[in-house]
C-alpha cells in the first residue's frame, strides 16, 4: 500500500493506532466514507461502516474493507487502493 503523504491528503481527523503512537488522519472522517459507499446498497454501507469502526477501534492504519464486488484498501483513514474477488 502506499504511504501517507500530509502534502497531498488533508488530515480531518486524528487518533492512537494499536501501538499508542498518536497519528493524524488515523481515523476516517464522514464525508470521504460516504464518498467510498456511494453507490452501493444500504446493507452493504452497513457492513463497510461496521468494518471501518472495528478497524478504527483496534487502531489500525491499514486495512480492507470487503464489499460484494471485492475490497478497498485503506490507509490513515483514506482510499489509497481497490480490488475484485
Amino acid at each position: 500500500m502506499g504511504d501517507f503523504d500530509p502534502r497531498k491528503h488533508t488530515a480531518e481527523e486524528a487518533g492512537y493506532d494499536a501501538k499508542d503512537n498518536y497519528v493524524r488522519g488515523l481515523k476516517m472522517p464522514p464525508t470521504r466514507f460516504k464518498n467510498m459507499v456511494h453507490s452501493h446498497p444500504a446493507d452493504e454501507q452497513n457492513s463497510m461502516r461496521q468494518q471501518v469502526d472495528e478497524a478504527e477501534a483496534k487502531g489500525l492504519r491499514t486495512y480492507q474493507v470487503k464489499h460484494s464486488k471485492g475490497y478497498y484498501s485503506i490507509e490513515n483513514g483514506i482510499v489509497v487502493g481497490s480490488g475484485r474477488g
